[in-house]
């Protein structure tokens, strides 16, 4: 029997990804029987809550998976009630949907519902503390999930990066086309985490969902999903002219109170995924390994016509 995967959201970094993981283009869903169904907002609008049930009725499906979000962190300083409908409310009622229907869902979280003042890896049964907008927003979410009791996973991750949309990976190589030298802050800690890993995990998550016929009881909640390892800001920008070959770039540490911006980031956003893999068996590579997958990948479009 077929499994059929709803996928909120088609342009994101995440969502392009996902769409490259699990569709019949890669031969995973025909090997996997897996149907994938990608949903864009002229389907599901998110910035319109009062319309996701609605338009969630016109798909049969066993499982949804949601990256869509609002990202736009300092942005959701003055907007908190865009972030909050599509990042709260919305969520609310795909959880809903999903209960009602008994439908799975997978959905992702940031590291922003931490305060970021820890000194070891934050585990799922930490406190919390978001410290604006864009967390308060992404906790509203989890929180409306794990209220409406459908049988959800949900999965934390950072400093997510990719060849695609905006993304601090993405800004660096822009940056060097017109810069030989940079200041970065080096006082933010936290894991990198290129999206085509965030892929490939769900991917995996998602097999086992199909051969079990759905998310068990006990696999409902929060669980941790970021690369291995960590660094900062600044020598992850180092580490992405390395991989790319770009010699010229001098970077220089500064401090986060000499970059101000509209929303505090978080000093440490480090995660243990030790949650996900005892559960599910699965983990995500090094920071440093998916860089140099990501880099591979960004010299792989250079070379096509």
């Amino acid at each position: 029997m077929t499994y059929s995967i709803l996928l909120i959201g088609q342009h994101g970094q995440v969502s392009t990804y996902l769409q490259r993981a699990l569709s019949k283009q890669e031969g995973i869903s025909k090997q996997e029987g897996m149907d994938l169904i990608v949903a864009g907002r002229d389907q599901i609008d998110l910035s319109k809550p009062d319309t996701v049930k609605a338009a969630l009725r016109s798909f049969d499906v066993d499982l949804i998976i949601n990256p869509a979000a609002y990202t736009a962190v300092d942005l959701a300083e003055s907007e908190a009630e865009a972030a909050f409908a599509i990042n709260s409310e919305s969520v609310a009622e795909i959880a809903a949907f999903c209960a009602e229907n008994s439908v799975s869902l997978i959905h992702y979280s940031t590291d922003y519902v931490f305060a970021g003042d820890a000194q070891t890896p934050y585990a799922e049964t930490d406190p919390i503390g978001p410290t604006g907008v864009y967390g308060a927003s992404k906790l509203a979410g989890e929180q409306a999930i794990i209220n409406s009791q459908a049988r959800a996973v949900i999965l934390r991750t950072a400093w997510v990066y990719s060849n695609h949309g905006k993304n601090f990976y993405k800004t660096m190589l822009a940056l060097s086309e017109t810069r030989d030298e940079l200041t970065v802050v080096a006082d933010q800690i936290g894991a990198p985490t290129y999206a085509a890993s965030i892929a490939e995990a769900t991917r995996q998550i998602v097999s086992q969902l199909r051969q079990q016929g759905g998310i068990k009881p006990e696999q409902s909640g929060v669980y941790h999903f970021t690369c291995q390892g960590q660094t900062s800001w600044c020598d992850f920008a180092k580490a992405i002219f390395v991989e790319n070959q770009i010699t010229k770039m001098a970077v220089s540490p500064i401090a986060t109170k000499d970059y101000p911006t509209p929303a505090q980031r978080p000093a440490y956003s480090v995660l243990d995924n030790s949650k996900l893999e005892k559960t599910f068996g699965v983990s995500l590579p090094h920071w440093g390994t998916a860089l140099a997958q990501c880099a591979a990948e960004t010299a792989s479009s250079k070379d096509k016509p």
